[in-house]
C-alpha cells in the first residue's frame, strides 16, 4: 500500500543479473510494489499467472520470447532491458517501442511509463 492507502502496482522482475534486479527494486521502490525471480527456470509463465503482476520486467531476450505471448493476451506492459544493445524495449498493445540507455533512472522511467499507460517512452 502507498502512503496515500491506495495498492501500488505489482510488477515481476524475472532477472538473470542479480546487481540490475536490486537496481531495479531500489529505482521503484515509492512506484510499484516489486517482486523478483531468479530467470532461466521452469514454467515462468505459470510463476507470472499465479503472481498476476500489473507489468513485467525481464533482463533476458529468450524468457522474453517466452513471457510475450501471455504478457500480450494479458494486455500487460513488458519491459525488455537489453543490456548487450544498451536500451529498454517496452511492449505496449503487440508492439516494441524501445529507448536507449539502460540507467536505474531509464528503467523506472520505461516501467513507469508502461503501468500508467504512456505510449512513448523517454529517457
Amino acid at each position: 500500500m502507498s502512503s496515500t492507502g491506495r495498492r501500488q502496482p505489482l510488477v515481476a522482475v524475472v532477472y538473470s543479473v542479480p546487481l540490475l534486479c536490486e537496481a531495479i527494486a531500489s529505482a521503484l521502490d515509492d512506484i510499484a510494489e516489486v517482486r523478483t525471480f531468479p530467470g532461466r527456470r521452469d514454467d515462468v509463465v505459470g510463476l507470472l499467472r499465479s503472481v498476476r503482476p500489473d507489468a513485467v520486467v525481464v533482463d533476458d531476450p529468450i524468457e522474453s520470447a517466452q513471457i510475450r505471448g501471455w504478457a500480450e493476451n494479458q494486455d500487460l506492459p513488458l519491459v525488455e532491458i537489453c543490456l548487450r544493445e544498451v536500451k529498454i524495449r517496452v511492449l505496449r498493445n503487440r508492439e516494441w517501442q524501445a529507448s536507449t540507455g539502460t540507467s536505474a533512472e531509464s528503467i523506472r522511467n520505461a516501467i513507469a511509463g508502461s503501468i500508467y499507460g504512456r505510449d512513448t517512452i523517454r529517457s
